[in-house]
């Protein structure tokens, strides 16, 4: 989650008067007070608030003096950092960038160091940045910043974004890691760096084909204009995902908030390139399909849906239109259901955080929502997702059971007995590819694609 910070803001060195703006007085050479340390005033906030809106308004115009003007000259590391931020973003179709102060930082470390960094009044504030591309953002998406600003004169300039301490960490972009390529689809915006320069072309057309197989299941109550971000670091990756994850992690759908609307704010993908272009072909498809799905589906998933289904459905997806058998795609299952060993329930939440039985976790989901299809049709798999959806945001623990009884018209029971039924049938076949319908389709990636689209905003 991210962090916002309580109110009031201060801070002040011994001697008010300030240096001619543009001028950097010796740092380090008071030591505040705590008397010293004052909030800004009703008018040095409103100040602060003016140049960061022309900061950000500067950045939309392509505006490189504008932009400069409300940076600190004397803060040498971070003017030649937010100058290459401008010079990555150019490519970029920004629709909307502005930075909005939300309140003061009042950690006194915090503060002091800063002040003696810069010589200067000093404030750090917590600021979301909010921000929007073209097509693929509906609203402009908030991000958290904590950035320092120093009196130079009658003005304030931008100094830092990295004084808060280590437990308010300012957000970073893509533009944050370096020039950025854009490669534009049918429905695909791709953003990457030089170094996946060759990829980002394939990336786009394979995004492209996968969204109408997307559509023709979930339908086109979604935005289907997607972002996919290529990082070129594992820093990177785990910046744009929000959380730390492993090198063998194919992609992870992620998104910042729902909107009251139902409007998904931040979408995006966030790709492994290297992992993801270890694949075959079908495994490449299958985890951006799946991947696609958590996306289309993310404003109508609870936070208590099952994650059997969630994840299930989104295999479900993601199988379509492979030429491969159940067996196939699902051999550590295949095998343990001929040796008899049938699931005894349908996956828990857990189970899909064991790592031993992780590939048979996401195949039972996957082959419980196949079942759902094959006996009452895919309209109606999607109406179930739906059901057990809305009816968790009231009460998990019955969820399941009012959609089976719902939609399937079954109890609990009864269907985990008919879907323990059809397992050897359907896994029975030769674990070798051979063509199958759509509906029963799969891909035999090396290792179940990870996707994070249930960490909700």
């Amino acid at each position: 989650m991210l962090l916002l910070v309580a109110a009031a803001v201060w801070l002040l060195i011994a001697d008010r008067s300030s240096p001619p703006t543009g001028t950097t007085p010796p740092a380090g050479s008071a030591e505040p007070v705590g008397d010293e340390l004052q909030p800004p005033s009703a008018a040095e906030f409103a100040a602060i608030e003016t140049m960061l809106s022309e900061h950000g308004a500067a950045l939309l115009a392509h505006d490189r003096a504008g932009w400069q003007q409300g940076l600190d000259v004397g803060s040498t590391s971070y003017l030649q950092q937010q100058r290459q931020l401008f010079d990555n973003v150019a490519r970029l179709p920004l629709v909307s960038w502005r930075y909005v102060a939300r309140s003061a930082v009042t950690d006194s470390a915090a503060l002091t160091a800063a002040t003696k960094r810069l010589g200067a009044r000093t404030v750090i504030l917590h600021v979301n940045l909010d921000f929007a591309l073209r097509l693929v953002d509906p609203a402009p998406t908030s991000k958290d910043l904590w950035l320092t600003v120093v009196e130079r004169g009658t003005s304030w300039k931008l100094a830092g974004d990295s004084d808060a301490g280590a437990a308010e960490r300012s957000w970073r972009g893509p533009w944050d890691f370096g020039p950025l390529l854009v490669e534009q689809g049918r429905n695909a915006l791709v953003i990457g760096h030089q170094s996946e320069s060759s990829q980002l072309g394939s990336i786009a057309a394979l995004v492209d084909r996968s969204i109408p197989i997307v559509t023709s299941v979930w339908g086109g109550h979604w935005n289907q204009q997607v972002l996919v971000l290529v990082p070129d670091s594992a820093e990177e990756f785990n910046a744009e995902v929000g959380a730390d994850e492993g090198a063998d992690i194919a992609a992870v759908a992620a998104a910042d908030v729902v909107t009251t609307g139902g409007d998904v704010l931040g979408a995006r993908i966030v790709l492994n390139p290297a992992t993801l272009m270890s694949l075959d072909a079908p495994a490449r498809q299958l985890v951006v399909q799946h991947e696609l799905t958590h996306i289309a589906t993310r404003a109508s998933t609870a936070a208590a849906t099952p994650r059997w289904l969630v994840e299930g459905f989104a295999d479900y997806v993601g199988h379509l239109d492979s030429s491969q058998s159940p067996a196939a795609a699902a051999p550590q299952l295949a095998a343990e259901v001929r040796a008899g060993h049938v699931p005894a329930d349908l996956p828990a939440d857990s189970d899909f955080e064991t790592p031993d039985r992780l590939n048979q976790t996401y195949d039972e989901a996957w082959l419980a929502c196949r079942f759902i299809a094959r006996r009452i049709g895919q309209a109606a798999l999607v109406r179930f997702y739906v059901t057990v959806s809305d009816a968790a945001r009231q009460n998990q623990a019955t969820a399941v059971t009012v959609g089976l009884h719902r939609v399937l018209r079954l109890s609990e029971p009864a269907f985990l007995a008919a879907w323990q039924a059809s397992l050897p049938g359907t896994l029975s076949g030769s674990p070798t590819a051979r063509p199958t319908s759509s509906a029963s389709a799969s891909s035999n990636a090396p290792s179940r694609p990870a996707d994070h689209s249930d960490r909700r905003g």
